[in-house]
């Protein structure tokens, strides 16, 4: 422009503008992987970050593919589903401590089962047989599990018994109490020592259970501590004896007309399992009386806890319980702690561990807070953490 034309134009007038190229549009933004969001905080599709995961096994993302997972289950936003998936990429990459850190409060069957495996190659051959026993209590016939059980058994010299169905088990069909004024009703239960009766004692006109065991002849002391220790420890939460005869191998109870907490969980009987804490507060209660008296019930399982009616638990079954810390022979699949496969002396944490099964195994229904599940892992956990029944007792009660 010239001088002049400078000089004179307006002053309202805009200056010139000078032609621009026209802008690139910006370069698009490569689109965040599922998993990478996922380690970032967000809210992910489970299916679609398992199906990432599935899509990068075997390459050279898998890598990245588990610290994203890892870094995600470290603030509780990995599901059981995504851990257990990324667990089989650690352990098939032959770094199975990494996949037991995976696994570390999971509770599923195929989660159990990896985390056997897992336990296993480290050399932790008892927990490998306790967590497959976790399984097998729940499904006898979940596949690989009795195989792998019979093997570790074997390794450890065969101190646990072997699985069998429910259904396998020894039971006894008599008529009638033998020399007794008991009229057998029918069948209320059974297991590894002896069959237990609805009966009805026609002399006294009450109904009663009634114990009889398979080998009495050989089990005398069992049932004669079975007998001694509930009555030793007679009380709220503990079954009642009536009777006893050590030769034919009875034991007349009271009949608890609200079934076993394993009745309960095969017919689903939400009413009587939830809330959780309605029939766990005053069990554990009763154990930590247990355990002031200096007895270790040794057999926690649903089958040994009744209940009175609801809210009302009842621990029976005293057959292997002991005062202190001993070897204990027996027990129930499914319910014995890794110590106790080992052969090791077992205290109060044994029955700390039992209370983390039952958890567990009312839980598998699923329905209840993400509070029990976390609580029986650690109850199941090598070390707990509880120093006994009765804080445990206390730090249930409090609100949650």
């Amino acid at each position: 422009m010239s001088f002049w034309r400078r000089s004179t134009r307006k002053r309202d007038e805009p200056p010139p503008t000078t032609p621009t190229a026209p802008s690139a549009p910006p370069a698009p933004q490569p689109e965040r992987s599922v998993l990478a969001a996922l380690a970032a905080g967000d809210v992910v599709d489970e299916g679609a970050a398992l199906d990432e995961l599935g899509r990068v096994r075997g390459t050279t993302g898998e890598k990245a593919a588990l610290i994203a997972v890892e870094g995600a289950a470290a603030r509780g936003l990995a599901t059981e589903a995504l851990c257990t998936r990324a667990a089989e990429i650690a352990l098939a990459r032959g770094e199975p401590d990494r996949a037991l850190a995976l696994l570390a409060d999971s509770s599923s069957p195929a989660a159990l089962i990896l985390w056997a495996d897992a336990s296993a190659e480290t050399g932790a051959v008892a927990e490998a047989l306790t967590l497959i026993e976790r399984v097998l209590a729940r499904d006898i016939d979940a596949p690989g599990a009795r195989e792998r059980h019979e093997r570790w058994r074997r390794s450890l010299g065969a101190r646990t018994p072997a699985a069998v169905s429910a259904l396998a088990e020894p039971t006894l069909l008599r008529a009638e109490a033998p020399d007794t004024s008991l009229r057998i009703v029918g069948e209320a239960g059974r297991g590894g020592a002896g069959t237990v009766f609805e009966a009805v004692d026609d002399a006294l006109g009450r109904r009663v259970a009634l114990k009889i065991y398979h080998r009495p002849e050989r089990e005398r002391d069992k049932l004669a501590r079975e007998a001694r220790t509930a009555v030793a420890l007679t009380g709220v939460g503990v079954v009642r004896v009536y009777d006893v005869d050590l030769d034919k191998g009875l034991l007349v109870m009271e009949w608890l007309g609200g079934g076993s907490l394993k009745q309960a969980i095969a017919r689903r009987d939400t009413e009587l399992l939830f809330p959780v804490e309605r029939w766990l507060i005053p069990l554990v209660g009763t154990l930590a009386r247990v355990h002031d008296a200096g007895w270790v019930h040794a057999d926690l399982k649903p089958a040994n806890v009744m209940f009175r009616a609801p809210g009302q638990p009842v621990l029976s079954d005293f057959g292997l319980a002991h005062r202190g810390a001993c070897v204990v022979e027996g027990g129930s699949v499914g319910y014995m702690s890794p110590a106790r496969v080992r052969g090791d002396a077992v205290g109060f944490a044994e029955d700390l561990y039992g209370v983390g099964r039952l958890i567990e195994d009312v839980i598998a229904l699923g329905g209840a807070p993400e509070r029990w599940r976390k609580l029986a892992s650690r109850l199941l956990a090598a070390d707990p953490g509880w120093p006994d029944a009765g804080r445990l007792a206390a730090l249930l009660a409090e609100p949650a």
